[in-house]
């Protein structure tokens, strides 16, 4: 199944698609103008990657869309859908999350807003690099998670040795994981590192 993405736009946009020696898809689009039918939802920039999560035998779509007048002020949405169009998982979260950890790298006391949209958009593309993909999700001998709502999720995901979790970073120090979890059709968060 092909899964196309399509932007009308006012200004520009420009699609690119390579795939890597592992099979994992990359497509990345930025677009400076308008789409229809959205009032002041621009997108800037997205980011669409394939890879093995919910299903041994099929990727699942990974994509970040950034939705603002700017990218530095925009909304980012997050995304995993499976190939058969069924969406597993969705989350929103402002642009500003990408760029806090920017703190970490800089040089001087400021950065210019070029600096800060630059630095939005690697942490972007780099969102989904397959290092942020763990198997088995949850090891045989890591500690049950401190919130006991969590805990059947967290054994059901942990008794699947073919698991596949995914990681990624929120502002500073909020970090995530997410694994698939067969009983509730969906992705689910199960545990967080950092701060």
């Amino acid at each position: 199944m092909v899964l196309l993405v399509g932007c009308q736009s006012s200004t520009e946009e420009t699609t690119s698609k390579t795939v890597s020696k592992d099979g994992q898809t990359k497509t990345t689009t930025r677009t400076t103008g308008k789409t229809p039918g959205k009032k002041n939802k621009n997108i800037q920039h997205i980011v669409q990657r394939t890879h093995h999560f919910s299903s041994p035998d099929q990727p699942d779509y990974f994509r970040l869309a950034l939705h603002g007048d700017a990218v530095t002020s925009g909304q980012v949405e997050f995304t995993i859908t499976t190939q058969g169009g069924q969406k597993i998982y969705e989350e929103h979260f402002p642009a500003a999350d990408l760029e806090a950890s920017m703190v970490y790298e800089m040089k001087t006391p400021t950065a210019s807003p070029s600096e800060r949209e630059a630095y939005i958009l690697k942490r972007m593309e780099e969102f989904f690099q397959p290092s942020n993909f763990i198997s088995p999700a949850i090891s045989e001998g890591a500690s049950l998670p401190t919130d006991t709502n969590q805990v059947a999720t967290w054994k059901r995901i942990q008794a699947n040795p073919a698991s596949i979790g995914f990681k990624y970073l929120l502002g500073k120090e909020d970090g995530r994981l997410l694994a698939y979890d067969p009983a509730e059709k969906k992705a689910v968060r199960y545990g967080s590192f950092g701060g």
